[in-house]
């Protein structure tokens, strides 16, 4: 009914247009549209009265056998939702007569009670009159959206002419969704890294070496020697006579000690031991300087260590000296010095010039035994020089190292053949180590002056003295960077040492 009324309205909305356009023959044809039209409506109006009336006066039917045993007795209804029915009943009825009042036929009726003035047929211009089309609202869906242009199926009734000037509603072409790329998840950048800056401290003498670099003269290494050499003589029949009176007991008749230098050993007189007590400059407590006991005065060697508590050793050594041997040095080896028990608790090779030996000394009747660490030293010849600065520079160190802290009661003994040339070398450059480590210029001279004063022919070549200053050349340039305007002199007194190093020059001034 609904699609019925809907063609009536096109075809009146088109014959409209046409009256409009001055066809005459539209006029009649639009008055039978429009009774037809209103028809319609009243049947539409009392077709929806009746089937309300219909559903309010429908009962519902029980079946007879709801009481029978095992049925389930449905539930009563409530009063509050039966009187809520009977409002929604009324709500129902009185729609559909606000549906009847709004049709054709009711106000047609309303026309004939209050006499309304029916229009003329014609116009004031002379067109026929066109009367208004009321449509009931129960022909008109309100709750379907109304297209903005009319479809193909509505277009494809009109002329050709009409159909090509008439636009048609069209839903846009569907587009598909957008395909989303994948969310790249970056990782959180690297945090930055610490800057670590590496402050080097400066050495505290490093102004002081730099002073002395600048004052450094190799012309005059050879005069020095000599001046040092002659202001040591001794005199031996005065000063020298426990060693003359044990010269069978020597490594050498050449090599002199004082009388006032001399360790002696308690209680024992008669027994001579060609070791010395030295006070090293720069340093606070003396520091020992021993040849290698020959064979047979071993006894009094480690007898005068024990009593002197040794606790560090040094013995330079080369190839012709290995026979001197005064201890075993395989690990677990003891051995029987008369009445002094020397055992050999560990071993330690240090690097190819360097080895270290852990020795127990005890003498008999006497429980609590002094444990020496002996570093021995191999390669150093007599009236020579080491053969790698750096393991000898760090030996020294060590000792400038134990110097310091030393109380005095704990001692340090440096051991070579005669206890004199490769024995006052190493502790000579000890105590230029030590005058530095003081901020004092060392004075290579006046150091081995004072050592030969208490141990006579001490540093015994010139080839040892000129190596004592390339080895303080090679301590100061491990602690500081040489300035640009000295690197030159360094490098040109570098060479002039090296080379009174290369000449013959072991002969004892």
């Amino acid at each position: 009914m609904n699609s019925l009324f809907l063609i009536l309205v096109f075809v009146a909305l088109m014959c409209l247009s046409l009256v409009e356009a001055g066809d005459p023959d539209v006029g009649g044809i639009f008055s039978g549209i429009s009774g037809l039209m209103g028809s319609i409506g009243g049947l539409a109006g009392s077709a929806g009265g009746k089937k309300k009336k219909d559903k309010k006066t429908k009962k519902h039917h029980h079946h007879h056998n709801h009481h029978a045993k095992g049925s389930v007795v449905p539930p009563k209804k409530s009063k509050n939702k039966h009187e809520k029915k009977k409002k929604g009943t009324r709500r129902e009825k009185s729609s559909t007569k606000l549906h009847a009042t709004t049709s054709n036929a009711s106000l047609r009726g309303h026309d004939s009670r209050h006499k309304i003035k029916k229009h003329d047929e014609t116009a004031s211009d002379g067109s026929p009159f066109l009367p208004t089309i009321t449509v009931s609202d129960t022909c008109v869906n309100v709750f379907t959206e109304q297209a903005s242009a009319p479809t193909r199926a509505m277009t494809a009734k009109l002329p050709p002419n009409e159909r090509a000037l008439t636009p048609v509603a069209a839903s846009p072409p569907p587009t598909a969704a957008p395909i989303m790329a994948p969310v790249l998840v970056q990782p959180p950048p690297p945090l930055p890294l610490p800057v670590t800056t590496v402050t080097t401290l400066k050495w505290k003498a490093e102004d002081v070496a730099i002073s002395y670099i600048e004052k450094l003269d190799a012309t005059m290494t050879r005069l020095e020697y000599i001046e040092a050499c002659a202001a040591t003589k001794v005199d031996v029949d005065k000063d020298c006579q426990l060693w003359k009176k044990n010269l069978q007991k020597n490594q050498s008749d050449a090599y002199p000690i004082l009388d006032s230098t001399i360790v002696k050993l308690p209680n024992q007189p008669d027994d001579y031991v060609n070791m010395s007590s030295i006070t090293v400059p720069h340093c606070r407590y003396p520091i020992l300087m021993a040849q290698m006991p020959k064979r047979g005065c071993e006894e009094e060697f480690w007898r005068a260590a024990f009593n002197e508590s040794v606790v560090m050793m040094y013995v330079l050594m080369g190839a012709e000296d290995e026979k001197n041997d005064f201890f075993p040095t395989a690990m677990g080896a003891y051995v029987y010095y008369g009445a002094m028990f020397v055992n050999i608790r560990k071993v330690e090779k240090m690097d190819d010039e360097r080895t270290r030996y852990t020795i127990e000394v005890l003498p008999n009747g006497f429980s609590n035994s002094v444990m020496i660490n002996v570093y021995v030293h191999t390669g150093w010849e007599p009236f020579g020089v080491p053969v790698k600065y750096a393991n000898t520079t760090r030996s020294v160190v060590d000792v400038m190292n134990f110097v310091k802290t030393s109380n005095g009661s704990d001692k340090m003994m440096v051991v070579s053949k005669n206890g004199c040339g490769r024995a006052g070398y190493f502790i000579s450059l000890g105590a230029a180590f030590c005058c530095l480590n003081d901020c004092s210029e060392p004075r290579m001279m006046e150091i081995v002056k004072a050592i030969r004063m208490q141990r006579p022919n001490a540093v015994d070549s010139m080839k040892q003295y000129a190596s004592l200053y390339l080895c303080l050349l090679y301590f100061i340039k491990k602690k500081i960077t040489i300035p640009d305007n000295l690197k030159q002199k360094v490098e040109d007194v570098t060479k002039a040492l090296e080379g009174l190093i290369r000449q013959d020059l072991s002969i004892m001034y």
